[in-house]
């Protein structure tokens, strides 16, 4: 009997658990200080909007291209270094992304994907699961 109360348990851990991470996904806010972005949930445009100048720059880039940012989401003097486009599950079309900071020996991942209102970016999960993850 001890056996069927257990596993009714578990059964309801993961249904449970499903049911939270279903509900309210959301984005995490920019990276860069003081700037505030609005959260945007997912199932929208799933990330943050760039701006129409960036998003074109990112559209044309080559895979492996670095653009030289004056002034970014991420802060001044940034190098984004675009990796190839690839269709993902959404049937979007994204691009990995790295964000070197002027002075930092580290960069931050994130993707890119295309949007009905331009590109959007959000962090890499997968880099965070993977440790820092090379552009594709």
């Amino acid at each position: 009997m001890s056996y069927i109360r257990s596993l009714a348990r578990h059964q309801l851990s993961w249904a449970s658990a499903l049911a939270l991470l279903l509900s309210g996904c959301v984005v995490p806010g920019p990276h860069n200080g003081n700037q505030e972005g609005s959260v945007i949930i997912v199932g929208g445009q799933q990330g943050y909007p760039l701006d129409v100048e960036l998003s074109d720059a990112i559209a044309r880039a080559t895979a492996g291209e670095a653009l030289n940012l004056v002034s970014s989401p991420w802060g001044p003097n940034v190098r984004l270094l675009v990796g190839a486009p690839y269709h993902a599950g959404s049937g979007r079309t994204c691009r990995h992304a790295d964000v070197w900071r002027q002075g930092s020996p580290t960069s931050q991942a994130i993707v890119v994907c295309e949007a009905s209102t331009g590109w959007v970016y959000r962090r890499r999960v997968t880099a965070l699961m993977n440790g820092a993850e090379g552009i594709r």
